[in-house]
């Protein structure tokens, strides 16, 4: 630990920048510098000088295989040019105290850490519950301090959460313990967070990503075993970007759309996967699926089938984009990545309902991309599409005008801007000191 304003001055004269082009490339050292300053003056202002840790882990976005977890399935993701940094040190009234950017100050008794209804869907709530977790494992814990710097885009809960989880856990874990935690047990206590104080159902694919940085990969086939690893590659190079397009607000879902129409994704794999008599899905091939197509059909309808052969598909897409990245084929990749949004939009059928025919923004999302990117790139939409958000992965002369297109079409009458670019960062969770 050293002193805020040591810190700066450090940070500034480059005394970190050899852990910077380790943890992240040469290339974004001075954004990453820049950000690192920025949180801890941050904290300088709400509690002070003081001698602080300092943790830094990028956002990530899923790009296939998202949904297959529950099922043992296998998940492509990437980290992106924006990160959340965490600033820390042991708070003299033994009490908790976070200032985040996404909610402002928080403060909590660190040994009352029961399940707390109204906060439920809040930071307090989650860090309540990573304490909870980690005392539960008899790990030490107590109060501290701790800035928190960073947005994800377009303030996703998906995308926000599963990183402000794994760094919070070992931000205060290193403070209060020695040694570290390694990347599945900082995934699997941020996972029981978000079950037990979040009340958000979570796997551990997306903290696992942020866990390691640059594009990862994650098998789940044995349960409680997961295989994950950075890929290791250069796939997308410099001139390609990934740009996510907010195609609605949320609140015009909710207004026109029936949510429970759109069915629960995983509920239905898992009433298909007992039909077959299979633990999960991953446990059984085409073959045995289609042998029971008829049963599926006749008890859970049509959709449930669809949905389990978008699942088999997706798996081997996964696994096939990871070989991609490994031996730099960037036009597979593409034609990959293409390929699983095309099965996810026809199969997965949550992209729309009967009940609102008139409105098919993710339909129109995809069919604009193809046209505008062609050979140039692939757009998906994230999850299963109740957030309206598009993600382009775009070859940088084409992203100019795709974005214009997708204003004119997507846009407000203000003009609010409702696409955001980033670049892919092989930026890894690291600690600064």
């Amino acid at each position: 630990m050293k002193t805020t304003n040591k810190l700066i001055f450090e940070l500034k004269d480059g005394v970190y920048d050899s852990l910077l082009k380790d943890a992240a490339s040469s290339d974004d050292i001075t954004r990453q510098r820049g950000r690192l300053c920025d949180a801890i003056s941050g904290f300088e202002k709400d509690f002070g000088q003081m001698e602080v840790s300092v943790y830094c882990a990028p956002f990530t976005i899923p790009l296939l295989g998202d949904f297959t977890e529950a099922q043992n399935g296998a998940v492509l993701s990437a980290a992106i040019n924006s990160e959340l940094v965490v600033v820390i040190c042991e708070s003299e009234d033994k009490m908790v105290h976070v200032y985040s950017e996404a909610e402002g100050i928080l403060e909590l008794d660190p040994w009352g850490l029961r399940r707390n209804e109204n906060e439920v869907h809040t930071l307090k709530g989650l860090v309540r519950g990573i304490l909870a977790e980690l005392k539960l494992r008899g790990y030490e814990i107590g109060g501290f301090n701790a800035y928190v710097l960073g947005h994800a885009p377009f303030e996703l809960d998906d995308i926000y959460v599963p990183t402000f989880e794994v760094l919070m856990t070992r931000a205060i874990f290193e403070l209060f313990n020695h040694g570290e935690l390694n990347k599945y047990e900082l995934a699997e206590i941020g996972q029981c967070a978000s079950n037990s104080h979040y009340d958000v159902p979570s796997g551990t694919s997306r903290q696992l990503a942020s866990c390691m940085g640059g594009f990862s990969f994650a098998d789940f086939k044995k349960p409680g075993v997961p295989i994950s690893s950075k890929v290791i590659g250069e796939v997308l190079p410099r001139d390609y970007r990934l740009v996510l397009t907010k195609l609605y607000p949320k609140a015009i879902l909710s207004e026109r759309t029936d949510i429970a129409a759109l069915g629960d994704i995983v509920h239905e794999l898992r009433q298909v996967a007992g039909i077959i008599g299979a633990r999960v899905l991953r446990d059984v091939n085409n073959d045995v699926l289609l042998e029971h197509a008829e049963e599926i059909r006749d008890e859970l309808g049509d959709r449930a089938l669809l949905r389990a052969f978008c699942y088999m598909g997706e798996i081997i897409r996964t696994l096939e984009a990871s070989s991609y990245i490994i031996t730099d084929d960037i036009e597979r990749f593409i034609n990959t990545f293409k390929s699983a949004s095309g099965s996810r939009f026809k199969y997965l059928q949550s992209y729309g309902v009967a009940g609102a025919p008139t409105f098919e923004e993710l339909a129109i999302a995809i069919s604009v991309s193809d046209e505008l990117l062609y050979d140039s790139g692939a757009t998906a939409i994230i999850g299963d599409g109740r957030q309206g958000i598009s993600a382009a992965i775009a070859a940088m002369g084409r992203v100019e005008s795709y974005i214009k297109s997708m204003q004119k079409i997507f846009g407000d009458d203000a003009g609010t801007e409702i696409s955001e670019i980033y670049e892919f960062s092989k930026t890894r969770q690291f600690r600064l000191i």
